[in-house]
């Protein structure tokens, strides 16, 4: 039974950890590793994590707790879990979310009769203490699939609901950045899957909460704004260098647009995004948009073009 690393970053959660360990430390696989890593927590998260994990004694002796000797953020929380996880597998999941208990079971099933270094499953929110809405995996090529994640907002970008092979991640260089909190996922995702065969199981894998108006989902200001900004450039950076990052351009140049609608959106300087981003697009339809999006000329035209022209792109890709 091949080894997974369950990677869980902790700050702030007290009113959830108990809940997400207990979901963690039940499931039905057997060789699971957890590397829970505790970024200078200030509230009681870690001591319920110990207390819960004193109940499953097998699983506890499968626990790390690695603690930073000072708050690094979410990604230097995950980066500090992928570099300290011994599994062939990872799984990403957050401190305040839950996973049905044959979540392990199921990826790696599919992961062993695919031969796929990622596997994505299903997700339902979780609200209220019960799952609500389900969303099953994309089905479609990885072309088509990694095209849709560039975009920004056809496909989810969440590093959650997965696993991966983790030599994959490791072997091209695949991590978290510490300073991008804020959409972490995308600076993750898209070069994941650009590294990897994929394969699915729609099946419900994840439970992701809707009801922590903590968490970074739930609030947004121009310090995530610039984090997201940095995740732009991060990938933009990425799919300029590779071998065939050409036919991926103008999917790319989409998802910078897409940053500046959320500029917009947010009502912030558009001067962050020149503090931030380096990355000229070279689509002209999406420079003209960038362009009124900047001088909150015509914002509401803008839009409409924006997103006419991302739902035929993705039309015929």
């Amino acid at each position: 039974m091949k080894k997974v690393s369950v990677l869980v970053p902790v700050y702030g959660v007290e009113k959830y950890i108990e809940e997400c360990a207990r979901s963690l430390f039940e499931q039905t696989y057997g060789n699971i590793e957890y590397v829970f890593v505790d970024d200078c927590s200030k509230d009681g998260s870690i001591a319920i994590l110990e207390r819960v994990a004193e109940e499953y004694p097998q699983r506890k002796s499968q626990t790390r707790i690695i603690r930073h000797d000072h708050n690094r953020g979410l990604g230097g929380a995950r980066l500090t879990a992928l570099q300290k996880a011994t599994g062939e597998y990872v799984t990403h999941v957050d401190s305040d979310d839950i996973l049905p208990l044959d979540a392990i079971a199921l990826l790696m099933a599919k992961a062993e009769e695919s031969g796929a270094d990622i596997v994505t499953g299903g997700y339902s929110e979780w609200r209220d203490g019960k799952a609500t809405r389900y969303a099953g995996p994309p089905q479609m090529g990885k072309e088509k699939y990694l095209k849709a994640l560039l975009c920004q907002n056809i496909v989810k970008n969440r590093i959650w609901g997965r696993l991966y092979r983790r030599e994959t991640l490791t072997g091209n260089g695949i991590y978290s950045v510490e300073g991008i909190d804020f959409s972490e996922d995308y600076a993750v995702v898209p070069r994941a899957v650009y590294h990897s065969r994929i394969a699915t199981v729609d099946k419900n894998v994840y439970y992701y909460r809707m009801d922590n108006n903590t968490s970074y989902t739930h609030t947004i200001s121009e310090k995530h704004l610039r984090s997201h900004l940095r995740a732009c450039q991060l990938v933009a950076d990425f799919f300029m260098t590779v071998a065939d990052g050409s036919k991926y351009r103008k999917a790319v140049d989409i998802g910078i647009a897409n940053a500046f609608r959320c500029l917009a959106d947010s009502n912030l300087d558009a001067a962050i995004a020149d503090e931030t981003l380096t990355y000229e697009p070279g689509d002209r339809i999406c420079r003209l948009c960038i362009s009124m999006l900047k001088k909150r000329r015509w914002v509401k035209t803008a839009d409409f073009i924006y997103l006419a022209y991302r739902r035929l792109y993705f039309s015929i890709v």
